[in-house]
């Protein structure tokens, strides 16, 4: 069975007033940024995006450029060691009949 308590509070708290949980929250009124904000906002995403296309394309530039030198230095190197090997081959020929 239910029993009601004997010692009830004298004093029992009673809310007087609806609280909405909307008013609890404090939002900053809306503000429109100026002219200079939104420049300044839009070229700080340009300048990321620049830079880092600027540097994917530098580094394919060097990479090409390095490519293409390394190609020049090994058909010179390849040409110079012909030279060599053709002067060599010609003096072994020349001391080979030399020796007969």
């Amino acid at each position: 069975m239910n029993t009601i308590p004997r010692n009830l509070p004298r004093f029992v708290p009673t809310l007087t007033e609806i609280v909405e949980p909307s008013s609890l929250v404090r939002t900053p009124p809306a503000t429109s940024p100026d002219f200079e904000e939104i420049i300044q906002s839009v070229m700080q995403r340009v300048d990321r995006v620049l830079d880092r296309r600027l540097r994917d394309d530098a580094d394919a530039m060097l990479r090409n450029m390095v490519t293409e030198q390394l190609h020049t230095l090994h058909l010179s190197l390849r040409a110079e060691l012909a030279l060599v090997v053709q002067q060599a081959v010609a003096e072994a020929m020349v001391l080979r009949e030399d020796a007969h």
